[in-house]
Order: structure tokens, then C-alpha cells, then sequence
């Protein structure tokens, strides 16, 4: 990082092993075998032999081995996930009703079922909702957070919240209990809802308060200007439009099968994650996110719930008033495509990160993913530290593989292509980084966009993709795992960068 700036070198995709080019490990193994197998044949002095061998080998490297596309993937590998898809068919769609035969318990659609609620107390006389992943054994803490900007903030304020930022991933990789940590910001261009209630609220208020001088002095209440109360109202209904609902949300997941003493049952494990919660909101305030409070049960079924219909976002809801049962915040319809996700009153599109364009990442390198527009937008960056063993061990590899590649183009008499000098000196860098105690981790983003009206989802899509471009990022869309992407990108205990299941024996409270 530079120390007029903040800036960070450009992302990279981890190339350990003996990975050539573009293909993965397991293929240029299978490749260097086949050729092996080839030239061997000819010592036989049998060249029928080495035409047959050779003319077998041919179609399947080209079939199995070599990658193409922007995915990375083999014609073997893309059949076998249509296959494997088409065989799914539209298992993944999603109905209730108001009568049902066979109850369907409190589980929510899709990689979303094995979440379950954990209603705690924060410690400081109120209470808070934890996330409890069935299938992981994952415990995950959500905290809305209301972030600093930096637009207007001095770029010294700024460095030093960078700064802290990365001190404070760096300190993941020696907690070994964190399994990763989410930051989701949500804009939509509805955050008239929130002035609405705010208005009223205090024209209420101000009413409320004029009955209490009066009762108090004996007079008559002086009621708020009935003209005044009736502009104020229409100017916030009509608003919606050049204002934003923004809702920032920062999930911490802990892996309890890592803590030492490892908790005997669920009230155990609930009390070592609000212990350890303060600690998170010392770090987080320090780095420029102030947490206004813990997720109540309330507000985390009112997200997920908006989140699947969309217009709940015009509704004024009382908090105390809403409904406290798990399963409302499930959708009652959903349905996914190939490349739409459909969900009571939205269709939604989401963008998997690909790769950075290279050059050096500014700190306002995706504001233009985070910042409000005409669209609903759901942005969630995922880190996954690494320990620090096993941060020591991943740079190793990354640097034997550099020399690996550098040793097979001197052999081949190839020149060394520009990316893979850069990779190299890439690698080297982490290294010599690791070393002096930065921290190693994976980062993973994912961008959802909501629409109600279907008409209106390819402006939506075409906006995303100009902000990605702004931000000088490659994303692919996640084709066939709509649901799946939409998912992780709420932010409150999905980590399909770990795993969606594990077995029993490695998941906590199994």
C-alpha cells in the first residue's frame, strides 16, 4: 500500500501447483502424461502404435483438457454441468399457499434452508439474532453498520480508515474460530419509506408534545399547521424517486469447531460469539463503520423478506408489530432460470467477480457498485482468511509455481508471456508481504440487481454492467446458479467459497 494514497496491487487468481497457461493442475498433468505415453510409444519402434495412441490422445485433450471461454471450462466439463442441470430441472421452484396438507416447517427456499434463527442476549440488556447454518455448523452474527464517506472525507481521515481496514483482516488470519467475514451494501431508489415514517413520526411527536404542555398549563392544544403537515406529506411521497433506502450490513461467521475449548452445545456457542462481538465493533468503528446495532430477529426477517419482495419496501411496518415467526421471511413463490432468478415481485440478476482489470485498486475503486442509481442493487464482498500457517504455506506454493512456469517456458524455448512475469513478481510480493505480517485471505464479490417489472430487468442489467466497467472489474453472470448467487449475496451465512454442507464429523452442533 502507498503512503500518499491508499491503493492496493491488483488482485490475482491463485496459480500454485504446475499449472501452465491456462490449464488447471489436473490437466497439465494429464497432458504431460499423454505426451509422455506418446513419446515413450516410439522407442517401441511401432509407429502404428504411436498413430493410434496419438490419434486417440488428440480428440481427447481437445474434448477434456484445453479450456475455453471466459469460464475456464473443458467441453467435457460443460456437458457434464448441462447434464447435470438439465436433470435438475426446475427443482429448485418454490410454492406455498394458504392451505398446505404436508407443513413445510420454518425452512426457507433453496441453499437458505439449513439457516435457523438463535434469539440471544447482547450483553447489554437487549437482544440480538444469530444465524445458525445446520448444514456448516456455521454461526454467523449480523450487525448493521452505518459507513463513513469518503467522497467528502479528507484523504488523510481516509488513509487511516484504509488502513485500519486491512490491519483488521490482517488480525482474521490469528482468530482461527472466523470462518470469513461478508460486507453487503443495498441501495434502492425507495428510501422515501424511511423519510415518510421519519417525517410522520415527528409531526406525531410534536402533536404528542403540544398535548402534554397543554394538559400541563391548563390551556388548549396548539395543533401543527394542518397546510404545513399536508406539504410536508406530499413532499416525501413524492420523493421516492430522488432519494435512496441504503442498508449496509456486515456479517462475521464463526466456525466453532475451531475454538479451543470447543462449545459443548448451542448456548455455549451463542455466549463465545457475543464475547467476541466487541472486539469486531472496535475494529469496524476504527476502520470508518460505525455499528448502529445488532440484527434483532425482526429486522433479519424484514431484510431477507424484502429482499425477496421487493415492494414491502413501500410499506411502513411497526417493528414491534411484525411478524416474529422464521417463516415469514420465506417468499411464497419462486422460480429460476438460466439467467433469471423470479421471486413474488421481483426478477433478479446476479454477477459473479471474475478478475480485476489489473493497475493498482484505489480506495474508490467500487464506489460505483455500492453507490445508489435507478435500480434496486445488492453489493456483497466476501473475505475468507487464511491462518497463518496456512497463509505461510499458500504463498510457498504460489512461488514454486511461478518457477515452475518459468523453468517450462526455458524448456519448451517459449517466451515468457507478460502475465506470467507478473505473476511471478505477484507471488513474490505476497510473499515478501507475508513475511513482514500482512495477512492472506480470498476475497469473493457478488452483485444482485432487483427489478419489479420484468420489462425493465434489461436496463437494470445494462446499468450494472457499465458500473462494473467504471470500476475496472470483470464479472460474469452466474448462469444456472441464480438462486445460488442471489443467496450469498445477502449476506447472513452463505459461504459458498468454504462449502454449502460438510459432513457431520467436521461441522459444529451436529
Amino acid at each position: 500500500m502507498t503512503t500518499t494514497e491508499p491503493a492496493y496491487r491488483s488482485g490475482r487468481r491463485s496459480r500454485s501447483g504446475l499449472a501452465v497457461g491456462r490449464l488447471e493442475n489436473r490437466h497439465s498433468i494429464i497432458l504431460a502424461v499423454t505426451v509422455t505415453l506418446v513419446t515413450l510409444s516410439l522407442f517401441l519402434g511401432n509407429l502404428m502404435l504411436t498413430g493410434v495412441l496419438a490419434l486417440i490422445a488428440v480428440p481427447m485433450l481437445a474434448l477434456g483438457v484445453l479450456p475455453f471461454g471466459a469460464a475456464g471450462k473443458t467441453v467435457v466439463e460443460r456437458l457434464a454441468e448441462r447434464m447435470r442441470f438439465a436433470a435438475a430441472g426446475t427443482t429448485s421452484a418454490w410454492a406455498d399457499d394458504v392451505l398446505s396438507e404436508i407443513p413445510r416447517g420454518d425452512n426457507l427456499p433453496g441453499v437458505l434452508a439449513p439457516l435457523m434463527p438463535i434469539e440471544v442476549e447482547d450483553g447489554r440488556g437487549g437482544h440480538q439474532c444469530l444465524v445458525w447454518n445446520r448444514q456448516t455448523g456455521i454461526v454467523s452474527a449480523p450487525m448493521f453498520v452505518s459507513p463513513v464517506g469518503l467522497t467528502l472525507a479528507d484523504d488523510g481521515d481516509a488513509l487511516t480508515w484504509v488502513t485500519n481496514f486491512g490491519g483488521m483482516l490482517a488480525d482474521l488470519g490469528h482468530m482461527p474460530t472466523v470462518s470469513s467475514i461478508t460486507f453487503t451494501c443495498e441501495s434502492a431508489p425507495t428510501g422515501g419509506m424511511n423519510q415518510r415514517s421519519y417525517t410522520r413520526n415527528r409531526i406525531e411527536r410534536a402533536r404528542e408534545r403540544a398535548r402534554e404542555n397543554a394538559r400541563i398549563s391548563g390551556t388548549a392544544p396548539v395543533e401543527p399547521p394542518e397546510v404545513c403537515v399536508r406539504v410536508l406529506d406530499g413532499l416525501v411521497s413524492q420523493s421516492r424517486a430522488q432519494t435512496a433506502d441504503v442498508t449496509c450490513l456486515v456479517t462475521i461467521n464463526f466456525d466453532l469447531t475451531k475454538a479451543q475449548p470447543a462449545p459443548k452445545d448451542l448456548s455455549q456457542g451463542a455466549a463465545e460469539v457475543v464475547n467476541m462481538l466487541p472486539r469486531f465493533e472496535s475494529a469496524l468503528a476504527a476502520s470508518g463503520m460505525t455499528v448502529t446495532h445488532r440484527a434483532t430477529k425482526g429486522q433479519l426477517i424484514r431484510y431477507i423478506r424484502t429482499a425477496f419482495d421487493p415492494a414491502l419496501r413501500n410499506t411502513d411496518l411497526d417493528e414491534a408489530a411484525e411478524e416474529q415467526q422464521w417463516r415469514g421471511a420465506a417468499p411464497l413463490r419462486t422460480e429460476a432460470s438460466v439467467d433469471t432468478y423470479a421471486h413474488d415481485s421481483g426478477y433478479s440478476v446476479s454477477w459473479v467477480y471474475s478478475e480485476s482489470l489489473g493497475g493498482l485498486r484505489r480506495f474508490r475503486g467500487m464506489l460505483p457498485l455500492v453507490s445508489p442509481g435507478r435500480y434496486h442493487r445488492r453489493f456483497s464482498m466476501v473475505y475468507r482468511p487464511y491462518s497463518a500457517v496456512e497463509a505461510s504455506r499458500q504463498v510457498e506454493k504460489e512461488v514454486s509455481a511461478g518457477v515452475f512456469r518459468r523453468i517450462w517456458a526455458q524448456k519448451t524455448k517459449k517466451d515468457e508471456t507478460q502475465r506470467e512475469h507478473d505473476d511471478r513478481a505477484a507471488a513474490r510480493r505476497m510473499a515478501q508481504q507475508e513475511s513482514l505480517g500482512a495477512g492472506l485471505g480470498l476475497f469473493t464479490f457478488y452483485v444482485t440487481t432487483t427489478v419489479r417489472n420484468e420489462d425493465t430487468l434489461s436496463e437494470a442489467c445494462a446499468d450494472v454492467e457499465r458500473r462494473q466497467g467504471e470500476s475496472k472489474t470483470k464479472w460474469r453472470r452466474a448462469r444456472r446458479a441464480m438462486e445460488a448467487t442471489f443467496a450469498a449475496s445477502l449476506g447472513v451465512g452463505i459461504e459458498p467459497t468454504s462449502a454449502l454442507s460438510r459432513m457431520a464429523k467436521d461441522r459444529w452442533g451436529a
